[in-house]
Formats: structure tokens, C-alpha cells, sequence
């Protein structure tokens, strides 16, 4: 790696310790990154950027050749599109997918739909008793297996809200102490091949080897909370990164 690039990641780590500690609500650290950044990397459009968004940099002290409107402003560096237009999640709670049925089939049965409500019902009993077993995951696949057949089915909605309550607290603690630093394992390739979701990539690029679980959890505390901790649970298990 040459010296230039070294220098580069080394701005760029700054630049995001930086975001880091405005997350947490430590704008005047935050700003000491980013200044040092700045010292390091004369021009930096991020650097500039940030600085400007919080007051610590005038407008008319920047360079008339800087052109920032390829940079996000740092409202949305550190939401990083956590918010959708309608100011929700976005990633919320689970959405049943249409469900996709051969009338003819049900029709065979009992009377048209009739066959799925017992589906349901038995999907949902099966839930009940993966919970029963402390096998929280396949309860919940059971749960939304059985809302995408029927979205407004009141027992297995309640369900899956208590499941991923308890799913929360069994992925929180497999992370314990917070202060673990995760570290990156898996390959660029490996990575990919996951397919991971918008959660999962995010969680991937704000890993560098510095910021703790705690840090990283403050960072992502507008996306919705079970996701998140699915996701680490996930890259966890998959080893695509390691807690130290």
C-alpha cells in the first residue's frame, strides 16, 4: 500500500470517527476530527462539508473551486437512509408478502379459503410450540409464513411481536460487553455472495476495526432495533466478522 493511500483511508477514518461521535451527540469532538482531517487533507469536500453542516465553517471560507454537491450533507451521513420520505423505518416491522394461491386447490377443500384459515392455525400452533422450546427463529419463520397467507390473522401478529422481543434480548446477549470491537473476517467476495440487506451492508462499512458494538448500536439507533441485532447476529454466525 503506498504511502498516498495509507494517508487516505487514515483521513477517511477520521472523517467517520468523526460521524461517530455526532451520532452520540459529542458535536464538539466530532468537529476535532474533522478538523484534523482537514489539516491532513487540504480541501477534503467531506471535511468541508461536515464542518459547514455544523456551524464550525463559514460558507464564504470555502474554496469557490470546491464542489460539494456530489457529497451528502451530514444529516444524511450519519442517518445514512435510515429514514424513508414518510419519516418511518426503513426497514420496519414485517410485512407479509400477497400471498399466492391456485383458487382451483382451494376449492378442493372444505370451500374456497378454507384451507388456508387450517394452514394458518396450524402454523401458528407450531409457533407456539417452537417458542414453548426456546427455538425463537423457526417460531417466528412459522409466524410470518403464516401472515403471508393471512396478513390480518390477530394471534400470530401478537405472536411474532413477542418473538422478536425475545429474539432482541438472546442476539443483545450473545453480543455482550458492548465494548467488543467487531473486526471484518470475511472476504470482499464472501461478503457478497450473503446478499445481505440494507442493514446488514451498512453494519458491514461502518466496521473498522475501532468502534465498539456500543458505538456502532448508537449509530444505528433509528433503524428499527430488531433488525439491526438480527443482522449482527447473522454477520456474527456467519463469520464474516469476530468480536474482540
Amino acid at each position: 500500500m503506498s504511502d498516498l493511500s495509507a494517508e487516505g483511508e487514515a483521513v477517511s477514518r477520521m472523517l467517520d470517527r468523526g460521524l461517530v461521535r455526532y451520532a452520540m451527540g459529542l458535536r464538539d469532538e466530532a468537529i476535532v476530527f474533522w478538523q484534523d482531517a482537514l489539516e491532513q487533507s487540504p480541501g477534503n469536500a467531506r471535511a468541508l462539508d461536515y464542518l459547514q453542516s455544523v456551524g464550525a465553517l463559514s460558507p464564504s471560507a470555502l474554496d469557490p473551486d470546491v464542489d460539494l454537491s456530489p457529497v451528502q450533507r451530514i444529516e444524511s451521513a450519519v442517518g445514512m437512509a435510515t429514514l424513508d420520505r414518510a419519516g418511518d423505518s426503513l426497514l420496519p416491522p414485517f410485512i407479509p408478502e400477497p400471498s399466492t394461491y391456485d383458487d382451483a386447490e382451494e376449492d378442493n377443500g372444505a370451500g374456497t379459503g378454507d384451507s388456508i384459515v387450517v394452514d394458518v392455525d396450524i402454523l401458528v400452533r407450531e409457533a407456539k410450540e417452537r417458542e414453548a422450546s426456546g427455538d425463537f427463529e423457526v417460531a417466528l419463520k412459522n409466524c410470518e409464513d403464516a401472515l403471508r397467507r393471512d396478513p390480518e390473522h390477530e394471534e400470530a401478529l401478537a405472536l411474532v411481536a413477542t418473538l422478536r422481543v425475545e429474539l432482541e434480548a438472546v442476539y443483545l446477549k450473545e453480543l455482550e460487553p458492548l465494548s467488543q470491537i467487531p473486526y471484518l473476517r470475511a472476504t470482499d467476495s464472501s461478503i457478497l455472495e450473503l446478499s445481505l440487506d440494507p442493514v446488514g451492508g451498512f453494519l458491514i462499512s461502518q466496521i473498522d476495526g475501532e468502534i465498539t458494538l456500543e458505538e456502532l448500536l448508537l449509530i444505528l439507533g433509528t433503524f428499527d432495533q430488531f433488525r439491526v441485532l438480527s443482522s449482527l447476529h447473522y454477520i456474527l454466525v456467519n463469520e464474516i466478522i469476530e468480536l474482540r
